[in-house]
């Protein structure tokens, strides 16, 4: 229930949240301390978290994969010590980090510690400016309190974070297994995000730690990205019997699907009766969950429904940009979408730019000879 209700959720909270503000300060509510509720929830989403984390990565063996700042056109990426950095024109509430937790001495602890240490941080510093402070510090305290509230509700049930740590992870005692990242497969994984194809299947090479289901996705992605796409599908297959997260194997298996269709090896029907079950476990029947996935671009255009397909591609083509090897996919998303809508120079312009962000991208390849046989869309 929680799965169906966590995308909704958030938007209830701002509007009744915002409804109550106004309802207070019409009552006499003083109006400093209704901008510190405000700047307290915005606070206590993710800055606040994401400075927590930059300051106890090393101890809980956490390591950043990539990183950024903003959505919507891309003003700026690089590489800061290894890390793929974008910082986009849209600010938000806070940076957007992935990481992966190396299998360092007593990992569950030291998770478990920093994790508990941050709710307590988080309500106490709550409790403390709402209870001792008055007008904006007390303001900041009660939405401090207020997304607290939120958090254990929402990141509760998902792995892997500080509210999952607390109230699931010691009930489990091997729930944090799949999670951990082996060394050689970090390097690989931050190699593919910035389109580094070659060199992250350099990364992979020596035997895979047996207890990393993580390891087995990363190669997968890797096969993905060369077009080896068999041997894509028996890597996260064996990622799944071993515990790793079913949305991030389902993932990978929706894009060897699109891949598959694009190549021809799937006619566009086929492709799309594959496509639609495999991206339900993103959504868990939340149409705009699912919407945020780059493969449900692609479902429309196997579908038969390429104009949705242009404009699901091109918001992705946007929004897509913590990685090259993302950029290109999107982009060879459009121009598959452009293609099957008749716009084959806008469709040239589109791989282009894919290539330029990942050139060793298989898929470009598959795409562009799309423009030399007619795509059936039934």
């Amino acid at each position: 229930m929680i799965h169906r209700l966590r995308f909704v959720l958030p938007w209830a909270f701002l509007v009744s949240g915002t409804t109550a503000l106004f309802a207070v300060v019409d009552r006499g509510f003083p109006p400093w301390t209704a901008l510190g509720f405000v700047l307290g929830t915005f606070l206590g989403q993710e800055p606040l978290s994401d400075l927590w984390l930059l300051l106890t990565h090393r101890l809980t063996g956490a390591r950043h994969v990539i990183a950024s700042y903003g959505h919507g056109r891309l003003l700026w990426h690089g590489t800061v010590a290894g890390v793929p950095v974008s910082v986009g024109m849209r600010p938000t509430t806070g940076l957007r980090l992935s990481w992966g937790l190396l299998p360092v001495r007593a990992a569950r602890l030291r998770f478990w510690a920093c994790s508990v240490g941050w709710l307590a941080v988080h309500a106490g510093l709550g409790v403390w400016l709402a209870a001792s402070c008055t007008g904006l510090a007390r303001g900041v305290g009660l939405g401090l309190l207020s997304t607290l509230a939120l958090i254990l509700l929402l990141q509760g049930p998902t792995p892997v974070n500080s509210a999952w740590a607390v109230l699931v992870m010691p009930f489990r005692p091997r729930a944090l297994d799949p999670h951990l990242w082996s060394t050689r497969d970090l390097a690989a994984e931050r190699l593919l995000c910035r389109g580094l194809i070659p060199e992250a299947r350099a990364a992979l090479d020596g035997p895979a730690p047996a207890w990393s289901g993580r390891t087995r996705l990363s190669a997968a992605g890797v096969a993905l990205a060369e077009g080896r796409y068999d041997e894509a599908d028996r890597i996260v297959a064996l990622a799944l019997e071993q515990g790793c997260d079913p949305g991030q194997a389902y993932g990978v298996a929706a894009m060897v699907i699109v891949c598959r269709g694009d190549s021809g090896e799937l006619a566009p029907a086929r492709a799309g009766a594959l496509l639609g079950p495999a991206l339900e476990v993103f959504g868990h029947n939340d149409h705009a969950k699912l919407r945020s996935v780059l493969a449900a671009a692609d479902l429309a255009r196997f579908n038969g429904d390429p104009e949705v397909a242009v404009r699901a591609a091109r918001r992705h083509t946007v929004e897509a940009q913590l990685s090259p090897y993302w950029r290109a996919h999107a982009g060879c998303s459009l121009a598959a979408a452009l293609i099957a809508a008749g716009k084959p120079e806008q469709a040239r312009k589109a791989l282009d730019r894919a290539r330029r962000a990942c050139p060793g991208l298989s898929r470009i390849a598959d795409v562009e000879r799309l423009l030399e046989r007619p795509v059936e869309v039934a």
